[in-house]
């Protein structure tokens, strides 16, 4: 366990530095209009990837990597375990400073997202570290964390996608007649880690818009901190990790909370 750990932590610190290296680096272009927010971002996205990619190659370790574009050419030697990256989660936040991004590292044993047995999600801005190992519970910067015991969606903070939302048409938006406190964050790795830790009670993304390695690492460490997750792929229930897109998350303190979402946006 340890030496898995810490196989993410230093792969994760890598990666913040990189990012954070090229945000000093470009900022001054994108202050002066030479770069767009869009070639910011996938400079910043790059760069991670890459910090990512020399740590692996570095250090000899030859996963098979499930990701974005940077690691599309990317073949190692044969290894069992795959890791699955997200070399920024929320990256339109970062670019605007708004703090609330991520980093996110899973490993699996093969190619189902059941399979993952270990996490890690960094937050960019604070440098919070949640982590999982499986059967060993969830950790934030070293301390065990637990879901809420919230149970009725009307007290429940609720983190919901509305991206791209049609009114009376997508499910998500019909949960907030339900609730009093919905909001709506940009990660949604960072917003399964606060559903992890008991600070928002749920979050909720039924768009079919996530891909495989914006929840792989967070949605275990939601069911390691004792939270109840349901995972959907172009709305099936086995999710493999070699598909990326089509996911559909809801993720809740309680299996009470769970049971009650999925009924209001009737999603079984």
């Amino acid at each position: 366990m340890m030496n898995e750990y810490s196989i993410l932590r230093e792969a994760a610190d890598e990666m913040y530095n990189a990012i954070w290296s090229k945000y000093e680096e470009l900022k001054g272009k994108l202050d002066r209009g030479s770069i767009s927010f869009k070639e910011f971002g996938k400079a910043l996205d790059y760069s991670s990837a890459s910090a990512l990619r020399d740590y692996l190659e570095r250090n000899k370790l030859f996963y098979r990597v499930i990701s974005e574009e940077w690691f599309r050419d990317y073949k190692p030697a044969v290894n069992n375990k795959i890791l699955i990256v997200d070399p920024i989660d929320g990256t339109s936040n970062f670019v605007r400073g708004v703090p609330f991004s991520a980093l996110s590292l899973a490993l699996s044993s093969g190619d189902s997202l059941s399979d993952v047995y270990a996490a890690l999600v960094m937050n960019l801005f604070n440098r919070d570290v949640y982590y999982a190992y499986k059967g060993s519970g969830a950790f934030k910067n070293g301390r065990r964390i637990r879901v809420s015991k919230v149970r009725d969606t009307r007290v429940s903070h609720m983190a919901i996608s509305i991206t791209n939302a049609i009114p009376m048409k997508s499910p998500a938006l019909y949960i907030l007649r339900y609730t009093n406190y919905p909001r709506s964050f940009g990660s949604a790795a960072l917003e399964d880690c606060y559903v992890a830790e008991g600070r928002i009670d749920a979050h909720i993304d039924v768009r079919g818009d996530l891909r495989v390695y914006d929840i792989a690492a967070s949605h275990f460490i939601v069911r390691e901190a004792g939270g109840k997750v349901v995972v959907r792929q172009y709305d099936r229930e086995y999710v493999s990790i070699q598909e990326e897109g089509g996911i559909k998350i809801v993720s809740a303190s309680t299996p009470q909370l769970l049971e009650r979402i999925l009924e209001i946006i009737r999603m079984t």
